[in-house]
C-alpha cells in the first residue's frame, strides 16, 4: 500500500509540472496549442515504441473511441486553462480545474448505478463550495477582473470533466484491460485530432518558436506519470483494497503542491479564500471515496 501511495504522490507532482508548463506558457504568451501538438506527438511515439515490445492487446472499438475523446477533452482543458492563467490566479485556476473529479462520480451514480452515499453527496457539495471560493479569489499579478479568467476556467473545468468521464468509461468494460502504453497513445492521438479540428478556426497559425522548454517538460512528466507512476500506483493500492483512494490521492496532492508552487515560485499570494477553497476541495475529493 505504501509503495502505491508514493507512486500516486509522484503522479501528483507530475501533474503539478503540467500546470507549471501551462502557467509558463501563459506568462510568456506561448502558443499552448503548438506545445500540446509537439508534446503529444513525442508521447505517442514513445508509447508506440513501448507497445512494440509487448504483446498487442485487442480492445473494443468503443473503448478506444472513449479514450480518444478523453484526449480531445484534455486538449480543450489546457487550451482554456492557459487563457485563464494569463489574467487569473494560477492556483485558483488549477484548483477549479482539478475539482472536475466530481464529473465521473456523478456519471457513475446517474448512469452506472454507483450508490449515492451521504459522504459522497457531502463531498460533491464541498467541491462545489471550493469552486465558489476559488472563483472569488483575486486575479493574479496581471489580472484585470474576474470575468476575464473565470469563464475560460469554467470552460477548462467542463472540458476536464468530459475528459475524465470518457477516460473512466473503459473501467466499466468487464473482461477487457487496456495497457497504459495503449491508453497513453490513444489519449495523445485524441489531442492531435482536436488540434487538427480547431486550427482552421484560429486567427493565426501555430507558433512553435520558444516552446521547446515547455514541450520537453510536458512530454517528460506525462511519460513518467502515464507509463511508470499513475497506473502502477492504482494497481498497488487496489491490490490492498484501497482502489477508491487512487484518483483522490493524486488529485489532492497535485492541488496542494501546485498552490505551494504558486505561492513560493510564482509569488502569487494565497489569502484566506484560497486556503478555504483548498480545504473544501481536498475534503470533498476524499469524501467521494466513501
Amino acid at each position: 500500500m505504501t509503495a502505491g501511495i508514493v507512486l500516486l504522490l509522484l503522479t501528483g507532482l507530475c501533474w503539478v509540472e503540467i500546470a507549471a508548463a501551462v502557467s509558463h506558457a501563459a506568462r510568456k504568451r506561448l502558443d499552448i496549442n503548438a506545445i500540446q501538438l509537439s508534446a503529444s506527438l513525442i508521447i505517442a511515439a514513445a508509447a508506440g515504441v513501448a507497445m512494440l515490445v509487448r504483446t498487442p492487446s485487442r480492445v473494443p472499438a468503443e473503448m478506444a473511441a472513449a479514450v480518444l475523446v478523453a484526449g480531445a477533452g484534455n486538449f480543450l482543458m489546457l487550451h482554456w486553462m492557459r487563457r485563464a492563467m494569463v489574467t487569473g490566479n494560477s492556483g485558483a485556476v488549477w484548483g477549479i480545474v482539478q475539482s472536475a473529479s466530481i464529473f465521473p462520480f456523478v456519471m457513475g451514480m446517474l448512469v452506472f448505478g454507483v450508490r449515492p452515499t451521504w459522504p459522497r453527496l457531502l463531498g460533491m457539495a464541498l467541491i462545489l463550495l471550493g469552486i465558489a471560493l476559488f472563483a472569488r479569489t483575486r486575479p493574479g499579478r496581471h489580472g484585470r477582473g474576474p470575468l476575464l479568467w473565470l469563464w475560460p476556467t469554467l470552460g477548462a473545468f467542463a472540458a476536464s470533466g468530459l475528459a475524465q468521464c470518457f477516460a473512466n468509461l473503459p473501467s466499466y468494460w468487464s473482461g477487457t484491460r487496456m495497457t497504459p502504453e495503449l491508453r497513453a497513445c490513444l489519449v495523445q492521438l485524441g489531442t492531435v485530432g482536436m488540434f487538427a479540428l480547431v486550427m482552421p478556426f484560429q486567427p493565426r497559425k501555430p507558433r512553435f518558436r520558444g516552446t521547446g522548454k515547455a514541450v520537453a517538460l510536458l512530454s517528460a512528466v506525462q511519460i513518467l506519470s502515464l507509463f511508470f507512476f499513475f497506473y502502477r500506483g492504482l494497481d498497488l493500492v487496489a491490490a490492498h483494497g484501497g482502489g477508491s483512494i487512487g484518483y483522490p490521492v493524486a488529485q489532492g496532492a497535485c492541488i496542494a503542491f501546485f498552490l505551494l508552487y504558486n505561492r513560493f515560485i510564482l509569488k502569487e499570494k494565497s489569502g484566506p479564500l484560497t486556503l478555504g477553497a483548498l480545504a473544501a476541495a481536498l475534503t470533498g475529493i476524499f469524501a467521494l471515496t466513501r
